[in-house]
């Protein structure tokens, strides 16, 4: 039986986590590394998402993830967004960012 068609009892989803990355990143982000992580989605989709993120110029946490028809396309998706940001400032601060939960990764 293939893992999409469990019986998830009145649960609303279920994703399987295919891939967790560490990327170098020396631009700004505080530690210059940062993980992401990949799932897969019922739909045979995925999902990427980082566990750092941009604050917003209100300092919300403004989270991306990236998102593709393959593990590969939504790996290349989050790094291409995340990476434009980066870019487009040469003055990060440690405050201008936010980390997910430890547990998260």
């Amino acid at each position: 039986m293939d893992w999409r068609a469990i019986d998830l009892h009145g649960a609303a989803s279920i994703s399987r986590v295919v891939g967790l990355f560490e990327v170098c990143d020396m631009r700004g982000i505080p530690w210059t590394k940062y993980k992401i992580k990949v799932l897969e989605q019922g739909s045979q989709d995925f999902l990427a998402v980082p566990n750092v993120c941009v604050k917003d110029a209100n300092g919300n946490p403004d989270w991306i993830a990236g998102l593709g028809r393959t593990e590969t396309e939504a790996l290349q998706d989050l790094i291409t967004r995340l990476g434009e940001t980066l870019d487009s400032r040469t003055d990060w601060q440690e405050e201008d960012f936010e980390w997910s939960d430890p547990q998260d990764f």
